[in-house]
Order: structure tokens, then sequence, then C-alpha cells
């Protein structure tokens, strides 16, 4: 059976969406739906704080010490030019042109024509990185966007989190691409269908 959970997120002073998470639903889709709730209600209290270059890392000290899984951030330009890190080691990414990667071109649209929060699938972006999940939320100021917050978690803490990681066998679907995976899943499995923050997930899993 197919849920459909829609995960609240409050924008441009805007009323959060409301959405339903009943306990006897689906448990995966329900802490899935906690997990990044929470995420993005920390990214937006940074927001409302106007973070720029000088003062970005003080404003996402308290982001990064309370996410477990936490790998990094970055402060990112209207025009999606990443100007700070929050690791001083990870220097090397600033000034990196996000519009670039070709897994962000549709992103980089949608925060142009309509700003709001965003959640990008499991990705595996280098043998030299763990597979992370990343997440952006807009700066407002005069109804512009003025920067944009990103931070990044490790996928195996959200893996975790939701007890995935202890599944026999699960796939991530994201708008429609196979996004992350593990084992073989059964002809009889769970299904969850999440609308989140500017993408939809598919999660099926079995224990």
């Amino acid at each position: 059976m197919t849920s459909v959970l829609l995960c609240a997120v409050n924008v441009l002073g805007q009323e959060a969406q409301v959405y339903s998470c009943d306990p006897n639903n689906d448990e995966v889709g329900c802490k899935t739906v906690a997990y990044f709730t929470d995420l993005f209600d920390k990214l937006g209290s940074a927001a409302q704080k106007d973070p720029g270059y000088d003062n970005y890392r003080k404003i996402m000290k308290p982001v990064a010490e309370s996410t477990k899984g936490f790998y990094g951030g970055t402060l990112v330009s209207p025009d999606w030019i990443i100007t700070q890190v929050y690791y001083p080691s990870h220097f090397i990414a600033r000034g990196f042109d996000l519009k670039n990667v070709k897994e962000l071109k549709s992103f980089y649209k949608m925060m142009q024509e309509k700003p709001a929060p965003q959640l990008s699938e499991p990705g595996h972006i280098s043998v030299m990185q763990p597979r992370l999940i990343a997440m952006r939320y807009p700066v407002i100021k005069d109804g512009k966007v003025k920067n944009i917050i990103s931070i990044k978690v490790r996928t195996e803490s959200y893996l975790k989190t939701v007890g995935l990681d202890k599944c026999s066998a699960y796939k991530i679907i994201f708008d429609g691409k196979l996004a992350e995976e593990k084992g073989k899943l059964a002809k009889e499995h769970k299904e969850v269908k999440l609308q989140l923050p500017s993408t939809e997930w598919i999660i099926q899993y079995q224990k």
C-alpha cells in the first residue's frame, strides 16, 4: 500500500504546509518526514539571521553541532557560486559554480523561478567523499534571494535514523530515478511516496 506524506517547511514568511503523519501509517515514511522537517527548520532559523561571508560560520555553528552526520556546509550566491564554506579545510570549494553540475540544473532553474527549500537525492560525488544528501535554503531580503545556505549530511546517518540500515533491501527513487539501493527486493515489499521540499522520493523496502 502506498502512502503520501507531505513535509512541512516555512519559507518567505508563508504559513507552513500541513502534513499528515499517522503513527499507524508507514514507519519509514513518518521518520523520513520528521528527519528532514527538523533539518529544514534548523536551516530556516539560520536563514532568518541573514548569513553573509563574515558571519556565516557563526550562524551555522548551531546547525552543524546539532546535526548528526553533518559533513559540511556552504554559502551560495544567488547565481549559485560558492562564496564561503563552513569548514576552513573545504576552502577549495570557494568560487565553484554549481550551475556546472548537471544534476543541479533543474534545481537552479527552480530556485530562480520560485525560491524555496530544496532537497537533493542521496548522491555519490566521488570516491574521495562519502555518500551525501544535500539541502538548500534561500535567504530572502526585499523579496529576492540574497544568498543560499546549503548543508550536506552523510547518507548513512539518515539511513540509520529512519531504520533503513537494518532492512535487508531497499530502494530510494528520486524524481523517477534510482538514487540509492541495497539488496534485492522481494515481490512483496513496502512502498511509501514522499512529497519533500522541491522533490519527490519513493522508498521501497523490506525488513
